[in-house]
């Protein structure tokens, strides 16, 4: 009888991607695997990230894994294939997997975790803002106008910007702000409707 003890948490995922030593013995692993469209002709092997249209290239962009290393020919654009996701970077794996890169699979009870963990992360980050409420700063990021003060006009989305008016707001949009409405909200944003900074009209 085996007498490794290791534990499932510390399994070869704790150190995959990373030279191992002598200590390290036989095992198995899951990998998060996404269905992706290649935005341009890719390798095996080939780190990538999802552009504004969600579509696997290499350059100018967060990557986010490999294209699948057992293929044995390339990937030409329009193709599909599986992306396999960095390990240690999803949030929960159940077959069925959740990463705050990715809109929520919305197939089994992770999904609702999920979205209770980014609502969590948003209803933080504005708190901690100088910004409106989480409503409100909900529904300006999905691209709703609302207006806060009928003195000073709607408030809306617009460029490199979300336009506050009415309400004193500045500071600046980190990328996972826009992760976290994803998931929360059920709808894609694309890279050129996340603008990076509040602005207030006031």
């Amino acid at each position: 009888m085996s007498a490794d003890n290791r534990s499932v948490h510390t399994d070869a995922l704790a150190t995959l991607g990373i030279i191992i030593d002598d200590t390290q013995a036989r095992d198995a692993i899951h990998l998060a695997v996404e269905p992706v469209t290649a935005g341009q002709r890719l390798h095996p092997g080939d780190h990538v990230g999802l552009d504004g249209e969600r579509k696997a290239v290499r350059r100018g962009v967060k990557l986010l894994g490999i294209v699948d290393p057992f293929l044995d020919v390339n990937v030409d654009e329009g193709q599909k294939f599986w992306l396999i996701v960095y390990p240690r970077q999803i949030s929960s794996l159940r077959h069925v997997w959740e990463h705050p890169d990715f809109v929520a699979s919305g197939e089994t009870g992770a999904a609702v975790s999920n979205k209770a963990t980014s609502e969590k992360w948003l209803r933080d980050f504005v708190a901690r803002s100088d910004c409106p409420d989480y409503d409100t700063v909900l529904k300006l990021a999905v691209g709703q106008s609302v207006t806060i003060n009928e003195d000073y006009g709607p408030s809306y989305k617009d460029g490199d910007y979300i336009q506050i008016n009415g309400s004193d707001a500045h500071g600046e949009i980190p990328p996972e702000f826009w992760t976290h409405v994803e998931i929360v909200s059920g709808q894609k944003i694309p890279q050129d409707e996340r603008p990076t900074f509040f602005s207030c009209g006031c």
